[in-house]
């Protein structure tokens, strides 16, 4: 890799700092235009990122401690595979719920 070649983390910043500020109505359009000419998938990619971020973030933050709390009241409660990914889908569709809400906020559009 020369020296000119971002870094795996210099991607992945530049790919979430563009989609956000696509969102927000700040990215420049030759910034854009740069994106959608050399990485025509670039908001994909970076859309999965924060997904799985998400994801990370649902599980660690907010699963594991439902999991924790419901063992503290029953030690013989172990939650089946069905039980955590059902938790883990109604924390995520939280989220989708959530997009409608943004409007509101008059900061961000709609994009």
């Amino acid at each position: 890799m020369s020296d000119l070649e971002p870094s795996e983390d210099d991607l992945i910043r530049l790919l979430i700092d563009s989609w956000t500020a696509l969102r927000a109505g700040t990215l420049g359009e030759d910034q854009q235009a740069l994106l959608d000419r050399e990485r025509p998938q670039w908001q994909c990619e970076a859309a999965n990122l924060i997904a799985e971020g998400l994801l990370a973030y649902v599980t660690v933050e907010m699963v594991e401690p439902d999991l924790a709390h419901d063992r503290q009241i029953d030690p013989h409660n172990t939650p089946s595979p069905q039980d955590y990914a059902a938790r883990l889908g109604a924390h995520m569709m939280d989220f989708v719920d959530y997009r409608g809400d943004l409007v509101q906020t008059r900061r961000l559009g709609t994009h």
